[in-house]
């Protein structure tokens, strides 16, 4: 065989073996991204729109929301030694541009001092000028250089069960939330003079003191009290707190009123025996001793029909109307008794720190 042929055979077998001994080659990537951008298109306008308002929405509102963060007086230790003192947060909304703030009274309750936190990071010094535990409101007053921005209060009476409404507050730190939902009930009362509005917008620990605002951003209430879950909160109107704000900032304290009853439901088969038809009112099951409604004459079995001439048909009317009215000041009850109807005029209590449920 001739040396070339050799070689070639060589070569050729060589490159074989190495083909046989080398890792295969690893292929070259290909150029296709792992993801799709969006392109912009495909949108609903409709669905744009109603973006588009809600982020309207919390830019208009959210500048007016303000966190409180409270230090609270020390409390004293099993050797009478002070403690460190405890914190509380809560949030609030400023109502003037001078620096008037609402808030619920239980943030501010019991505290040393009040640092008032905005929603463009600026911090202030803030003091109660006013409160009302019973309602569970407060008025701050904070110093600011500069006009603050306030937001407008609505008409919480124009508020309908199913109108969509937002919460907000600071539940989390340093940065406001926005929660959107419906006003779902009105008329909760839980024993206070006003119907709270019940809205399952979000409502949870730091929201309190914070406003639920209308579509337009107005505020129509002032949320108080939240479920356990954070699902479903619970607003004073701002109709009650527009009232009380002109004696707040005076300082006043108000004391709100009671009969000393204890009511039910009138059933239908109740007011057949007692002969009330059509069936209306509200059944006296107990009048405490020493109180309004026994100085005043009226009996057990007793069907109250109206207070100053608006007529109740539940024990949540009546005690909302009642405990609406300052002490000291006469009521006109509308009184049903053994067949006949009458008037009684009754000059209110003061109400106890923890009635029971049902009194008035």
């Amino acid at each position: 065989m001739k040396p070339g042929r050799v070689f070639l055979t060589a070569a050729v077998l060589l490159t074989a073996v190495s083909g046989l001994l080398l890792p295969p080659q690893v292929a070259e990537p290909q150029s296709m991204p792992l993801w799709r951008e969006g392109d912009g298109g495909d949108i609903n306008p409709d669905l744009e729109r109603l973006s588009g308002a809600f982020v309207r929405l919390a830019d208009k509102v959210r500048p007016g929301v303000a966190q409180l963060r409270v230090s609270l007086n020390p409390s004293a230790g099993q050797d009478g030694e002070s403690q460190r003192p405890a914190s509380s947060r809560g949030s609030g909304f400023i109502i003037h541009p001078e620096g008037y703030i609402l808030t619920a009274n239980h943030v501010v309750e019991g505290g040393k001092e009040v640092e008032i936190r905005l929603a463009d990071r600026q911090r202030f010094r803030g003091q109660v000028i006013g409160a009302d535990p019973e309602v569970d409101i407060a008025l701050v007053k904070t110093k600011s250089p500069r006009e603050l921005p306030a937001l407008a209060l609505g008409n919480a009476d124009n508020a309908r069960v199913g109108d969509l409404v937002g919460s907000l507050g600071y539940p989390f730190g340093a940065e406001s939330s926005l929660s959107l939902g419906i006003i779902s009930r009105r008329g909760r009362t839980f024993n206070a003079g006003f119907d709270f509005i019940q809205t399952n917008a979000g409502a949870s620990a730091g929201w309190s003191g914070g406003p639920l605002v209308n579509v337009r951003g107005h505020v129509v209430g002032m949320i108080t009290m939240a479920s356990e879950r954070g699902n479903m909160g619970f607003a004073v109107p701002i109709n009650v707190i527009k009232g009380m704000i002109p004696r707040l900032l005076r300082g006043e304290k108000i004391v709100w009123g009671w009969l000393g009853v204890r009511v039910s439901e009138l059933s239908v088969e109740g007011a057949e025996v007692i002969r009330l038809s059509p069936v209306r009112g509200v059944l006296v099951s107990a009048v405490l001793p020493g109180q309004p409604a026994e100085k005043s004459g009226i009996h057990s079995h007793d069907v109250i029909l109206a207070v100053n001439g608006t007529r109740v048909d539940n024990p949540r009317e009546l005690i909302r109307i009642i405990a609406g009215i300052e002490a000291g000041k006469e009521v006109s009850l509308a009184i049903f008794r053994k067949g006949e109807t009458f008037k009684l005029s009754v000059r209110l209590g003061q109400k106890p720190k923890s009635p029971e449920r049902q009194e008035g």
